[in-house]
């Protein structure tokens, strides 16, 4: 599962505020426009260059807010991107629980996707739970925006800034004015707006600050000499002179000599302990005392702290500094001065206790630790992956330099799972090739041969199916690693669908699963479980059933991709087995969570493949074809699979035909036919040929050509075993068996019946027999038989009529469902106040489950906001209540 606001993958630190310093004077010009802004403003604009205490300022209004207003800081970094921002800012929001109605995760997912109108989903999503928390005022701060380089973030704070609801506020400081519609907003009268003159010390504030220094400074001098600039007049007043031929100190260099006369007369511990610690983001004891190598690290940040530096203290459980930028720009330059030779082990030093990966990464690659950050980034990519940030892993790549770009195996095979992740199989393959050779030439076995397997994907999602069991088959007799193991196993079961070896699929799907059922976590199950067809392949009932509770084991009531594959499989299983309003209970659970999760693309295909068949045997024929819409439209979607597209958009037409049968539709049929691909651009010929190979008969019989179709069918059944997928075979014998009774071939159509009859009285698998229509069926059991079939057999087949006949689908109930017990709990607690932190701690549930049961109560009550719900079952439980008790 991607990683989300409850297990974030960055340091909270950057969504903690700072605290307001200590001994600040009143500033009651900036702190009256300043906190007026920041009650009733969209957007609040402190711009300025470094050392005008805009986050000083800002913390101290914002402790001054009154109680309950709501703030989401975000501190930027150097490393932030789009999927990190916003990563922050719904890890930022997270404790006034905001009423979600998708999943936050798959939200921060989506925001990477490039399809248009992706991003403006995900602010609308985000905008809608802003308008319905209830707070009276709250506030998304952004504190050195200048950091961020991606301009998307930007573009998607616009998209906000658009429609954020009156309650809400933006704050941003920044060194230069951000990339934002600012002048609209000035039109609107809808932003405040803090710059230089607005932050500069004014005289009267200068004399405070001397007489609170204890100093003799001459206040008319500092304000000439500094223009107001607050570093400059603290650094000053620290520093204790200024030499005479300096100008005006509104310089960086004229800051760092004054920084230096600071340094250079602390005592040599704390100096040196400054130096060491500098490469830090953030300074706590226990990663202090690692870099400086001081056990007295705890000490010496009280110290800082006491005298005043240039710091800031961020809120959080032990103490945490966080140095100004010019205060450790002066450190470093200072230390590549004095001791270059110290800065690279310093920096390794730093990595090594910090617990964000993009940082760590920074900090390895500005050490020149060129290898162990390729091998940090090779690990960091599969989460990241996995959380959709297909761009950040690219962006992360493109840091390293370009001959080690093209160099190093180990980025080549991050960028063939980039490929993979963006289903460009080209791309895969060529990185993949590059990375083999590679790990090849370096000796590094174990890589070389996951390269290979990767590989050997790229060439199956490509069709290309030789050179894919070239790399596939020799790897399979190696000692490789588990998780390439597992994946190779993966593959070899998916090349039995492609090359037509239905039969080999369960034993193989099998032994994936032995693998599987030994490993930690649900990263694989995804991997190796990406395709629906299987169900309907001989004998895969059983390794199916597996599946579905292995992964309902490990995820329990938690929504999630995995869960609702799961249970598309299972309404896959109970379809087979005829059993239509269970598989439709999977199927609506499944929606559920692939709601919840924004509706990814790959559940689409899940759901909507299961639910076409049960709605075809019900007669649904609207609900049908919009299920096979869904399917056909993914695959003609320009770009959406590059090669393996046409072949792909292939097989759902044929079900599309295939179902359109079942309904007995033969215009549904005919137009399906006729959206086929040309032969040519079919790269699985090998699958996909011999089903093609059931159209003609299917057109003949509706055209009234019993005879031809009799020999279509005769033809495509000549070898059943590369039909046999999907019920396809056994589908094709009953179609057969009523094309022979149509001319008069009552014993034929018998001979052709009788593997159909044996097989379901064996297994009780009526999937295949379903997909023959309620029309077929009915024709086949108002046959007179004779001698052709025996009397169990003849009841057989009144029996798939009697229960199968097409019927009216129920009339869909109006209204929202009935909350679950489970949601009626979580309600109860929300009536009482409780957070939703409380409310998982009290019924053991993770806060991901508690999200999604308070989208489901919200739902179902018609209600906007958990006050809305709260008062509704207060209503109830009054209403409830004996006359005698109120």
């Amino acid at each position: 599962m991607p990683h989300g606001v409850d297990t974030p993958v960055f340091p909270l630190t950057k969504i903690r505020p700072p605290k307001a310093r200590a001994g600040l004077i009143a500033r009651t010009r900036l702190e009256r426009r300043l906190g007026e802004a920041l009650a009733g403003r969209r957007l609040t604009l402190l711009s300025a260059p470094a050392g005008f205490g805009k986050t000083a300022a800002l913390a101290r209004q914002l402790e001054l807010l009154p109680q309950g207003t709501a703030v989401a800081w975000i501190a930027g970094d150097d490393d932030d991107d789009l999927h990190r921002f916003i990563s922050c800012l719904f890890a930022a929001l997270e404790p006034f629980d905001l009423p979600w109605r998708q999943q936050p995760d798959a939200l921060v997912a989506a925001a990477a996707d490039p399809a248009e109108g992706a991003l403006r989903r995900v602010a609308g999503e985000l905008l809608n739970a802003l308008a319905a928390c209830e707070v009276a005022r709250g506030l998304i701060v952004l504190d050195d925006a200048d950091r961020i380089r991606d301009t998307r973030v930007f573009g998607f704070i616009d998209m906000l800034l658009e429609r954020l609801p009156e309650q809400w506020g933006c704050v941003v400081c920044s060194r230069v004015d951000p990339p934002l519609a600012l002048a609209r907003l000035r039109a609107q009268d809808e932003l405040t707006e803090l710059r230089q003159t607005d932050l500069a010390f004014v005289p009267d504030e200068v004399r405070e600050l001397i007489a609170e220094a204890g100093s003799a400074a001459d206040g008319e001098q500092l304000m000439a000499r500094t223009a107001g600039w607050p570093a400059g007049v603290r650094m000053l007043l620290r520093a204790g002179s200024l030499p005479p031929q300096a100008g005006r100190l509104m310089d960086r260099h004229l800051f760092d000599f004054l920084a230096s006369e600071v340094l250079d007369h602390m005592p040599v511990e704390l100096r040196e302990f400054l130096l060491h610690c500098a490469v830090l983001p953030e300074l706590t004891a226990a990663r202090c005392a690692h870099v400086a190598g001081n056990p007295r690290a705890e000490r010496l940040l009280e110290e800082i702290e006491r005298r005043g530096l240039f710091v800031t203290v961020l809120d959080a459980p032990e103490l945490t500094l966080r140095l100004h930028d010019l205060l450790r720009d002066f450190l470093e330059d200072r230390l590549r001065r004095e001791r270059p030779e110290m800065l690279a082990p310093l920096l390794r030093r730093a990595a090594e206790t910090e617990s964000d990966p993009i940082r760590r990464l920074s900090l390895l690659m500005r050490a020149f630790a060129w290898q162990e950050a390729e091998e940090l980034l090779e690990g960091v990519a599969e989460d990241l992956l996995a959380a959709g940030a297909a761009d950040s892993v690219a962006r992360l790549v493109e840091q390293f330099p370009p001959e080690r770009q093209r160099a190093s195996p180990v980025l080549a095979l991050v960028r063939g799972r980039v490929a993979w992740a963006r289903w460009n199989w080209p791309l895969m393959t060529a990185e993949l090739q590059r990375a083999g050779a590679g790990f090849a030439a370096a000796g590094d076995e174990r890589r070389r041969q996951r390269a290979q397997a990767l590989e050997a994907m790229a060439y199956c999602g490509r069709g290309m199916l030789e050179p894919c069991q070239d790399r596939l088959l020799p790897l399979m007799e190696c000692d490789v690693e588990p998780e390439t193991r597992v994946l190779l196993l993966a593959l070899h079961a998916w090349l039995a669908l492609d090359t037509g070896e239905f039969r080999a699929a369960a034993p193989r799907y099998a032994r994936v699963l032995d693998a599987l059922e030994r490993t930690e976590g649900l990263r694989l199950w995804h991997q190796c479980f990406q395709r629906t067809l299987y169900v309907w392949l001989p004998g895969m009932s059983a390794p199916l059933s597996r599946f579905v509770e292995g992964v309902m084991r490990q995820t329990g009531d938690t929504p999630s991709q995995m869960r609702a594959i799961a249970h598309s499989a299972a309404a896959w299983l109970a379809f087979w087995r005829g059993e239509l309003e269970r598989a439709l209970d999977h199927l609506d659970q499944a929606a559920d969570d692939a709601h919840w999760l924004g509706w990814p693309a790959n559940l689409r295909m899940f759901i909507h493949a299961p639910r076409a068949a049960v709605h075809a045997v019900r007669g649904d024929a609207a609900q049908t074809y919009a299920s096979i819409g869904v399917l056909v439209d993914y695959f003609r979607t320009p770009g959406a699979h590059a090669e393996g597209q046409e072949s792909m958009l292939g097989h759902y037409l044929l079900y599309g035909a295939r179902l359109a049968d079942t309904l007995g539709d033969g215009a549904g049929v005919r137009a399906f036919a006729d959206r086929m691909p040309p032969p040519a651009a079919i790269t699985n010929a090998r699958m996909l040929a011999p089903s093609l190979a059931t159209l003609p008969p299917r057109l003949a019989g509706y055209a009234g050509r019993h005879e031809e179709a009799c020999a279509l069918w005769a033809a495509a059944l000549a070898d059943e075993s590369k039909i046999d997928v999907l019920g396809l075979a056994q589908e094709a014998r009953l179609r057969y068996a009523h094309a022979l009774l149509a001319c008069g071939r009552r014993a034929d159509a018998a001979d052709a019946l009788r593997p159909v009859l044996a097989a379901v009285a064996r297994d009780g698998q009526l999937g295949s027999v379903l997909l023959a229509g309620p029309h077929v069926l009915a024709r086949l059991a108002a046959e007179p038989w004779a001698d052709e079939l025996d009397g169990s057999e003849r009841a057989m087949l009144c029996n798939w009529a009697a229960r199968f006949a097409r019927q009216a689908p129920p009339a869909e109930t109006a209204g929202p469902g009935p909350l679950s017990a489970r949601e009626l709990e979580v309600l109860a607690r929300m009536a009482e106040g409780d957070s939703n932190k409380l409310i998982a701690r009290a019924l053991d549930l993770s806060p991901h489950t508690v999200k999604r049961h308070v989208a489901n109560i919200l739902d179902k009550l018609g209600v906007a906001s958990r006050g809305q719900a709260a008062q509704w079952y207060r209503a109830r439980m009054a209403a409830e209540l004996p006359a005698a008790a109120r």
